[in-house]
This record gives C-alpha cells, structure tokens and sequence, in this order.
C-alpha cells in the first residue's frame, strides 16, 4: 500500500526535540535573561510628512532623541539620513543685545 520510510519520522521527531530543547535552557538561562531580556521602550513617531510629487514623499521620523530623513519612491528603494539634533545657536547667544539707547 503505501512505502513510508520510517527514519525519515525519527529524524524529524530528533530534530524537534532539540529545537524544543534549546529553547528550554535559553529561556532558563540567566545570561539570555540579564542581556537579551531587556524590554526596550524607544517609540517610532513620525513627525512630519510631505508629498514632494505624485509618488515620492518625505518623512521625519524620530527614535530614542533622534530624527531621521526617510524617502520613499514608488520605484525605489527608500533613502534614510539622520538629521542633526536640534540645538540653539551658539553665534545669536554671544552676541550682546543693545536695547538701551
């Protein structure tokens, strides 16, 4: 009736086995938790969006204090650029202010 190769059941029932027993000593062990197991909390928030034509737009994405570029095509692959952090001027603060007169 039917030719069913048995090793071919064992070696998959083996092979299972140990994935299932890896995941059992990663989950048990100390080191994955102290290192990988930390939740990380950083939200994506896109800030601006601007359609620059019909079918390319930009994005300004902000992560963990920092803002990203990204531009997107209909064709192409997205283009990505961290933007400088947004600080005050030094040159306007040096400069003393004469009001009085």
């Amino acid at each position: 009736m039917l030719n069913f190769d048995f090793s071919k059941l064992v070696i998959v029932l083996v092979f299972l086995m140990i994935l299932i027993g890896l995941q059992l000593v990663l989950k048990r062990s100390k080191f994955v938790k102290a290192n990988l197991g930390r939740p990380v909390f950083w939200q994506l928030k896109a800030t601006n969006t601007l359609a620059l034509s019909k079918f390319v737009s930009a994005t300004v994405i902000e992560c963990a204090d920092l803002s990203f570029l990204v531009v997107t095509g209909r064709n192409g692959s997205p283009s990505i650029m961290e933007l400088p952090r947004n600080s005050q001027d030094q040159t306007y603060n040096d400069i003393p202010a004469d009001l009085e007169k």
